[in-house]
């Protein structure tokens, strides 16, 4: 597994298509472009269920708004929610989708870097502790993802908060 400390490096890591982990607010993530052979990739990695969902993450509100049919009652609540340590759960024309918008600077920085959607798990083995720092993620992934974003996470302890739109309750 390589590590670089270079958000730009990391951000062509992942424009090609592989699988990487990154820090983010408050635990070690695990992601890469939304395609479905990187879906598959860490599904396997993580020995995960296939039907188990995930969340984007996007750099901006408007890009988000510009890739989902949301409907208009939502934006708000979404814009509300940019660059704040909350996932949402949205209903969109085809479905519910899990999306954050990062507060994170090195993280928000990565995503302008990609421009376009990561696809985001927490950086473990299926039923297994996230990994807490980079020697943690060596441990479990070394041979099985590319790289690593190696910078520090956000400050938070835990992961994010979720909220569900439709519901306006928060479910964890």
């Amino acid at each position: 597994m390589k590590t670089t400390n270079k958000i730009e490096v990391a951000a062509q890591w992942v424009l090609k298509k592989r699988i990487i982990a990154y820090p983010t607010e408050g635990i070690w993530g695990l992601g890469g472009l939304n395609l479905p052979n990187v879906i598959e990739g860490i599904d396997k990695i993580k020995s995960r269920p296939a039907d188990k969902k995930y969340i984007l993450l996007f750099h901006s509100s408007k890009e988000l708004l510009q890739r989902f049919s949301i409907e208009v009652k939502y934006t708000e609540i979404i814009k509300k929610h940019t660059n704040t340590f909350t996932t949402m759960i949205i209903p969109t024309s085809n479905g519910k989708i899990a999306a954050r918008i990062p507060e994170h600077g090195n993280l928000l920085n990565f995503l302008q870097l990609i421009e376009k959607p990561l696809i985001s798990t927490s950086a473990n083995t299926s039923g297994e502790e996230v990994c807490k720092n980079i020697n943690e993620v060596k441990a479990v992934f070394d041979d099985k993802i590319y790289g690593a974003l190696d910078l520090a996470l956000g400050g938070k302890k835990e992961p994010s908060k979720i909220l569900d739109l439709e519901t306006n309750e928060y479910i964890r």
